[in-house]
């Protein structure tokens, strides 16, 4: 029996467990969706989903983009609702990394695949070693930034005796925001740990504040992305852009649909999951999957 989509009994079943199980740990371990959909488009889903197309990199990439706009419209939602959002220091963030990733995503048609698959892995590998640094002896983000507000930068003490503005930014600052905007646009990750970083450690912004703030910025700078890839698709002239790839949103919104069920529950067990437990996951699936995205460019071509 066919399905909408040419799918089989078995291959929608499959489709439909193998999405809740992604959304439902990088929402239970605060990852950032295409970390894992990305790869498991490309690799994954053809090989165990029939109907499903084999895609270039940059159809999984946009597809990995469109599926992350039902998780973070909902999350974002939760923590607006919650006042767990500083707008000010969100908006000075986004002013730099919306701007970046539409560019970077325009860019990204001229990038060869191979490059982009490199910088992908290679970005997971440089997260990965940076978790495992700030948490090897135990510490968790907390004590962390505990820390860093009592002897780091972000303790500094201004001219007047106040302490620093988390909505003043500098140079570093906006630099910062404007890497996680180029990488957002690029391979669509690493903006939300950038973002986290940034509030947490440089702007004394408290954990509470700064998760909300942070899924924020993810949410405005991946839908800038999404939005700048959606216009290269529907008006660019393959002669400028170069592109020869095909996004199958059909099969994303059903992806979407999936991704709210798979959300929720990951919300759900967030938070009975320990915080040193999340990061030490973090860590390993992003060596895994950078592992794994470098061994396929290098060694099996």
């Amino acid at each position: 029996m066919s399905l909408p989509l040419g799918f089989s009994p078995t291959g929608l079943a499959f489709f439909v467990l193998l999405t809740f199980l992604i959304a439902t740990t990088v929402n239970t371990f605060a990852m950032e969706a295409a970390v894992l959909f990305t790869p498991a488009f490309l690799f994954v889903y053809p090989e165990l989903v029939p109907a499903f197309p084999d895609l270039a990199l940059q159809g999984a990439i946009g597809l990995a983009l469109f599926v992350e706009l039902f998780g973070y419209t909902s999350s974002v939602s939760a923590y607006w609702f919650r006042g767990q959002v500083d707008w000010t220091v969100a908006k000075a963030v986004l002013a730099v990394s919306v701007p970046v990733a539409i560019v970077a995503r325009a860019v990204s048609y001229f990038v060869p695949s191979a490059a982009l698959k490199v910088l992908f892995g290679g970005m997971l590998l440089v997260l990965s070693f940076v978790l495992y640094l700030s948490h090897r002896d135990g510490k968790s983000l907390g004590d962390l930034v505990d820390a860093s507000r009592l002897f780091g930068d972000s303790s500094r003490i201004r001219t007047d005796g106040g302490t620093p503005d988390s909505s003043q930014f500098d140079r570093f600052d906006r630099t910062i925001a404007g890497v996680g905007g180029a990488m957002a646009g690029l391979v669509g990750i690493a903006i939300g740990e950038l973002a986290q970083t940034l509030l947490t450690v440089r702007k004394n912004v408290s954990i509470r504040i700064s998760t909300g703030t942070s899924a924020l910025i993810l949410h405005g700078t991946i839908v800038s992305a999404l939005v700048a890839n959606l216009l290269l698709l529907r008006y660019a002239p393959e002669s400028f852009s170069g592109h020869n790839f095909t996004v199958p949103f059909e099969f994303g919104l059903v992806a979407g649909v999936t991704c709210a069920v798979g959300g929720q529950t990951g919300a759900f067990l967030n938070s009975r999951v320990p915080e040193h437990r999340t990061v030490q996951t973090m860590t390993v699936v992003y060596s895994l999957v950078g592992v794994f995205t470098l061994v396929r460019v290098f060694v099996l071509g």
